[in-house]
């Protein structure tokens, strides 16, 4: 009998590890020796750490619990399982490696550092399609009853509430700013994971000279050009809408040949964060 390994499967598992390692070493490399009660499950641990003995970990391991059985409601059985095992490996992660001794005693480069291992952490989770649980997946429950707000509105109540409670217990008021030094940092390098760094520009140009534009571009870019129509409400003029996508290293030229083609061109650009096809991935 041959066993078969699902590449896609095994990749998931593969940086899910990964994902949990980075995230252990962030809570006890930075967050954890200063003080820096960010949100989430892991925030809720770190206070309860303070105070009583009990890992962080476990902490997390016990709060993730009734979230994972309110999930089987809702949520498909593997899927949940699959968090279930996840997080499982993450608190075991952050208590196995609590002996690890702090990279820096300064909170405002802990928090710095915290929220690059984080944010590689969940840009991780995020491209792979991993969940270890947490307030993220609690989140995804509460929708469910409060179907008139959204996602990001409920995770920003959760976690902006253990933030204020974590820096009243702590007699910390500063803990609110490395906090969201963090929660910043973190969002931006998980953008970075997701996205890569070479983003696409989505370009729209309005124009009435369509075919010495078009030539321009196609001469200097070598991308392909949509042509749509338009008309504009105001003047009740016909335009041409000329649509393409380049990348980040292509965009200059984009820029000169339009303006030297049609200096009265107008000229909209969007940044896109991946597109798929001929030409690029």
């Amino acid at each position: 009998m041959r066993f078969s390994v699902n590449k896609e499967e095994f990749r998931s598992w593969f940086f899910a590890i990964i994902s949990c390692i980075v995230y252990a070493l962030a809570i006890n490399l930075f967050i954890k020796p200063n003080d820096i009660v960010g949100g989430g499950v892991t925030g809720i641990g770190l206070l309860i750490n303070k105070y009583f003995a009990l890992g962080v970990g476990l902490v997390g391991y016990l709060l993730n619990l009734p979230i994972m059985i309110m999930s089987l409601k809702i949520k498909a059985i593997p899927y949940t399982i699959k968090c279930l095992l996840v997080t499982t490996l993450l608190n075991f992660l952050i208590d196995a490696l609590a002996f690890l001794p702090a990279m820096t005693s300064n909170p405002l480069i802990a928090a710095g550092y915290g929220g690059v291992f984080l944010g590689i952490s969940v840009g991780l989770n995020y491209r792979y399609n991993v969940s270890s649980g947490g307030t993220e997946l609690f989140g995804q429950l509460l929708i469910t009853l409060f179907r008139n707000i959204t996602i990001g509105k409920i995770l920003i109540i959760i976690d902006g509430s253990i933030v204020l409670i974590g820096s009243i217990i702590l007699n910390n008021p500063e803990n609110v700013l490395l906090a969201l030094i963090m929660i910043v940092v973190s969002g931006k390098v998980s953008d970075l994971v997701v996205n890569g760094l070479d983003y696409v520009r989505m370009c729209y140009i309005i124009t009435t000279h369509e075919e010495k534009v078009a030539s321009e571009l196609m001469r200097q870019s070598n991308r392909g050009i949509t042509k749509l129509d338009g008309v504009g409400m105001y003047s009740k003029k016909n335009y041409s809408v000329l649509m393409t996508a380049v990348t980040k290293r292509q965009f200059t030229r984009v820029k000169e040949s339009v303006h030297k083609a049609d200096e009265n061109a107008l000229l909209i650009i969007i940044n896109t964060s991946e597109v798929l096809g001929k030409g690029f991935k």
